[in-house]
C-alpha cells in the first residue's frame, strides 16, 4: 500500500472517530451531571417501588437508606438547569422548562416535598406508611416528566 493511501486511510478513520464522538456529552457539563443525579434517583426510587409493589421483601433499613438518598438527591438537579436556554445544556428537557419556569420550579419543589414526606414515612418502618408517600412522589415525577422531559 502506498504511503498516500495509508495516510488517507488513517485520516479517514480519525475523522470518522471524531464525528462519532460528537454526540457525547462532556461528563462535567450540567446535562451530564443532571443525568447522573436523575439516574441515582431512579435507582433509589425503583428499590422503594419494589417493596411497594411487593416484588421484594420489605427491608425497613434499606427503605430508609433509599428514602434518605432520594431526599438528598431531590435537591440536586434543579440548579443544573441554566436560567436561560442554551442549546448545549438542553439534553432531554423540553422548551417548557424555560417557557414555564414557575411551573417547572413548582414541580421541582413538589418533588423535594414528596421526598421529605417519603423519608418521614420510611422512618415509621412500616410499608403501609411508605405506600402513599411513594405513590405521591411517583405521581409528581410523572407529571414533571410529562410536562418538561422529552421521551
Amino acid at each position: 500500500m502506498s504511503s498516500f493511501r495509508l495516510s488517507s486511510s488513517v485520516l479517514l478513520v480519525l475523522m470518522l472517530a471524531g464525528v462519532a464522538g460528537c454526540d457525547r456529552v462532556d461528563p462535567n457539563s450540567p446535562v451530564a451531571q443532571r443525568r447522573k443525579v436523575f439516574k441515582e434517583m431512579t435507582k433509589a426510587r425503583e428499590h422503594l417501588l419494589a417493596y411497594v409493589k411487593e416484588k421484594q421483601d420489605y427491608d425497613a433499613d434499606a427503605a430508609i437508606r433509599d428514602a434518605e438518598a432520594l431526599q438528598r438527591l431531590s435537591r440536586q438537579p434543579w440548579p443544573l438547569f441554566p436560567e436561560m436556554k442554551q442549546a448545549s445544556e438542553v439534553g432531554r428537557a423540553k422548551d417548557a422548562v424555560w417557557q414555564q419556569p414557575e411551573a417547572f420550579h413548582q414541580l421541582a419543589k413538589q418533588v423535594q416535598d414528596d421526598a421529605d414526606a417519603l423519608l418521614e414515612a420510611s422512618r415509621k418502618r412500616s410499608l403501609d406508611a411508605i405506600k402513599p408517600a411513594a405513590s405521591r412522589l411517583e405521581q409528581t415525577c410523572t407529571r414533571c416528566h410529562d410536562q418538561f422531559r422529552q421521551s
